[in-house]
Formats: structure tokens, sequence, C-alpha cells
């Protein structure tokens, strides 16, 4: 049951990481597209979406840790 835990836990981890990044993919199909693309990559993020970003990392941070704690409580108590 120990293995089922531990890919659930990662792709509920991967699936929170993948909810936080950022939702432009470049793939630039004409010239508009690319300086659609380049106007997004050098655009300034307001404070509070990098402040948003730092919280939600640190959550996965925790997160992360609790799964690895459980998972090694699995392993050491059943």
């Amino acid at each position: 049951m120990a293995p089922y835990l531990l890919l659930f836990f990662i792709f509920v981890t991967c699936g929170l990481v993948n909810m936080t990044r950022p939702r432009n993919s470049i793939r630039p199909v004409s010239d508009r597209d690319t300086e659609n693309a380049y106007k997004a990559a050098f655009q300034i993020e307001a404070k509070a979406t990098v402040e948003r970003r730092k919280l939600i990392s640190l959550l996965l941070l925790i997160a992360l840790l609790i799964d690895i704690l459980l998972i090694v409580w699995i392993f050491r108590f059943a």
C-alpha cells in the first residue's frame, strides 16, 4: 500500500506545482505572437503576484515535507 501512497503524493505535489506555473507558453506562429511573447516575458509582475507565488511555493515545500514524514512513518510502523 505504501507505494500507492507514494505515487499519490507525487501526483498531488506535481499537480500543485503545475497549477502555480505561468500559463503562457511561448510558441510563436506569427510576428504578432512573437511580439506578444516578448511583452509577456519582460512584463514586470505585481508585488502581490510575487508574494502569492512565494507563499504557494512555501506551502508546497511544507506539503512535501509532510508527505515525506508520512511516508517514513508508514514504513517505520507498518
